[in-house]
């Protein structure tokens, strides 16, 4: 197969999660050539480069959002440095494995599009209420999106063990109460004010999407779904500490469901354990039972 072959197989075919890695890495490249070109045509103090950046870059000037509304959705697929993008995407897919996993793929999208739609109006909203920051602030990047994630997973398997270099097991809790203290600091020290904002109006988009399902509702088709109530109930429990008292109701209420709940709740504390993979094949099917 050819690369135009690969791409468009990746892009049609494979995961939410990897489509959404492989349009971030495309935008990264096409407005890289653009760059060299404009270069090249322009020389390096010509203004093609600055008016393609701006016209796809959040502004948190209300007039020029206005004028080219494209910006709500360019500028969370936009990088302009190799390490911003490298980050982010490695980020998204540690995260978003895990979210995908325990809430299935379909998730993954509008999990994606939610925080960074969240981490945008945060960003609009200090900028024009408080002028914090600057009035004229520009943003782009995946990176509020994939703090949406990191909530996210955080709320379904906050113990959830990682496995970091130099430091060994960590559980997923600690990671990301380490990396929302990061924001809360550069906030703190008016340093990249909105970017940081930003962030943290990302992760409130994954956690509302959390609390959302947990209701029963599915942003998916925007309409409420029971079939959606069932996959997030069990899933809900992996953060809870009453999971005991809410397995002795299931117990009271009808054996035959207790029997399925109770090796929902054991494959849940594993995953919380050990991880995704130290499930056994049949684990996995069982799982995936669950998501359909």
């Amino acid at each position: 197969m050819s690369i135009w072959d690969d791409f468009k197989y990746n892009l049609t075919k494979s995961t939410r999660l990897n489509q959404i890695i492989l349009i971030n890495v495309s935008v990264f490249v096409v407005v890289l050539i653009l760059h060299i070109v404009l270069n090249i045509v322009q020389g390096m103090d010509g203004n093609g480069w600055g008016y393609l950046t701006n016209a796809l870059s959040l502004h948190t000037n209300l007039t020029y959002l206005f004028t080219h509304p494209w910006i709500i959705l360019t500028h969370m697929f936009l990088h302009l440095g190799i390490w911003h993008l490298l980050w982010n995407m490695l980020t998204f897919y540690w995260f978003g494995n895990i979210v995908g996993d325990l809430l299935g793929d379909r998730k993954v999208w509008p999990i994606y599009l939610v925080s960074g739609l969240t981490g945008m109006v945060l960003i609009l909203f200090f900028a024009n209420v408080f002028q914090y920051p600057a009035a004229d602030y520009t943003a782009l990047g995946a990176s509020a999106a994939v703090m949406g994630f990191i909530a996210a997973a955080t709320m379904i398997a906050p113990d959830y063990l990682f496995h970091l270099v130099l430091i060994g097991e960590v559980r997923l809790k600690y990671v990301a109460f380490f990396i929302f203290l990061i924001d809360l600091l550069g906030i703190a020290n008016s340093s990249n004010t909105g970017g940081h904002l930003g962030h943290l109006g990302g992760a409130l988009g994954g956690v509302l999407y959390i609390l959302f399902i947990r209701r029963g509702w599915s942003i998916d088709d925007w309409m409420p779904n029971k079939k959606s109530r069932a996959k997030v109930i069990p899933l809900k429990k992996v953060s809870a500490e009453n999971s005991a008292r809410e397995k002795s109701k299931s117990k009271s209420e009808n054996p035959k469901v207790n029997l399925s709940q109770s090796e929902i709740d054991r494959i849940l504390d594993k995953i919380n354990m050990k991880g995704f993979n130290s499930l056994t094949q049949e684990e996995k099917n069982t799982l995936d039972k669950m998501r359909d």
